[in-house]
């Protein structure tokens, strides 16, 4: 915010909320934050979401203001009250007040409020809001530059918080262990939605969520030359034979962040060519692993893995990327790919991956999850990433 001449930034967008606040938004939400730390930031949320603000997701932000209309009833509340109850009380209160249908103007007055009526405001740009808010801060407060800050926004989630690696790992382990478990019930005739069903239920027994970054897809689970079926292979009552393959690629959802890893195993044992095939994407992630140090550059990385895996054994073999960032709302920043000449910073979080999907074949995939450290790279995967065939 220094470096670029921002006196506050105002977040939007469902995942710079969730970041900026601890706040998973339940409708449209404004997360201001001054670049002075003496100003109390605020939140703007709506009036029909003061459960997830009170119970389910609470921000650290103690100034949450509510409009809209919603109705909870709370004259007759009686003593004692549990600090949820209290908490909602006082927030059906507050909005009681004011009764404010914009969040807009709640967002001028805070900024008012607060002293900041002059300089310059950086703000998120998720469902055109840019517009929106130049428009109704300009009518209100005609000195405020408002400035589209949504790079800033990418550039400070770009590495990653413990925090973070804490959540996004504890869904990889959970992701871990569903597969495991998959794994241990697989029998010949078995239909991909019977496995699907062992996989979910071990996440929720874990405490995750069964919600993939493709949203209403879930976590791409298939049998056989189905698993070619990239990111939307749902589940189906296939039946599961001898020599076919098993692909999931995903993961659950933790506190907000999800895993994103694929592994590969096979009913009976593999055939040459399909040996040949995932000896040559292993390489290639293993270089990809090798190579993912601060300094590096993105699309560096890329055209050597790619090479890597054309001479270790598919002549043909063609990718559009080789791995990305990871981080709330699915792909972040880097994308390893031919175009982006990112340079790897310490404390990125990358999804490493080298599929190959073949029609009448099938789909071949090794992920891992890893944070981007001078030393080497620090796995969150650590499931056996060999090919496993299973008896």
């Amino acid at each position: 915010m220094v470096e670029n001449g921002v006196d506050a930034l105002v977040a939007s967008s469902p995942s710079n909320v969730l970041y900026t606040s601890d706040l998973c938004p339940y409708g449209r939400t404004f997360v201001l934050l001054p670049l002075d730390r003496d100003i109390e930031p605020a939140v703007v949320t709506p009036i029909s979401c003061p459960i997830p603000v009170t119970t389910m997701s609470p921000p650290w932000i103690g100034d949450v203001r509510y409009y809209g209309e919603f109705y909870t009833e709370t004259d007759w509340a009686e003593e004692p009250l549990e600090e949820d109850e209290r908490t909602l009380v006082q927030a059906q209160e507050s909005w009681r007040e004011t009764k404010e249908a914009d969040p807009l103007v709640l967002l001028a007055e805070i900024l008012e409020q607060r002293g900041l009526i002059k300089g310059k405001i950086g703000v998120d740009d998720a469902l055109n809001e840019p517009n929106q808010l130049q428009d109704q801060l300009g009518k209100r407060l005609p000195s405020v530059e408002v400035v589209v800050a949504s790079h800033l926004f990418m550039k400070i989630r770009i590495v990653k918080t413990e925090e973070e690696i804490t959540r996004i790992g504890e869904a990889v382990r959970i992701t871990e262990k569903a597969w495991g478990t998959s794994l241990e019930s697989v029998r010949k005739g078995m239909t991909e939605r019977d496995f699907a069903y062992v996989f979910n239920k071990t996440i929720l027994d874990e405490g995750g969520m069964p919600v993939s970054h493709m949203g209403m897809y879930g976590a791409p689970i298939a049998f056989g030359r189905r698993s070619a079926f990239v990111d939307l292979a749902l589940p189906t009552d296939y039946r599961l034979k001898r020599g076919d393959l098993l692909r999931f690629d995903g993961g659950c959802s933790y506190k907000g962040y999800k895993a994103d890893m694929a592994r590969t195993a096979i009913l009976g044992e593999p055939n040459e060519k399909l040996t040949k095939f995932y000896d040559a994407i292993f390489e290639g992630e293993e270089l990809a692993l090798e190579l993912a140090k601060p300094g590096e550059v993105a699309s560096e990385i890329f055209a050597r893995v790619v090479e890597r895996v054309i001479e270790a054994g598919i002549p043909h073999y063609k990718r559009h990327h080789v791995g990305h960032g990871w981080g709330l709302g699915g792909y972040n920043p880097p994308l390893i790919g031919p175009r982006d000449d990112t340079v790897l910073e310490e404390g990125m979080l990358l999804c490493l991956e080298t599929p190959y999907y073949e029609v009448g074949f099938g789909g071949l995939m090794v992920e891992d999850v890893i944070v981007v450290e001078e030393k080497g790279p620090r796995f969150l995967t650590r499931f056996n990433r060999k090919l496993l065939s299973l008896s």
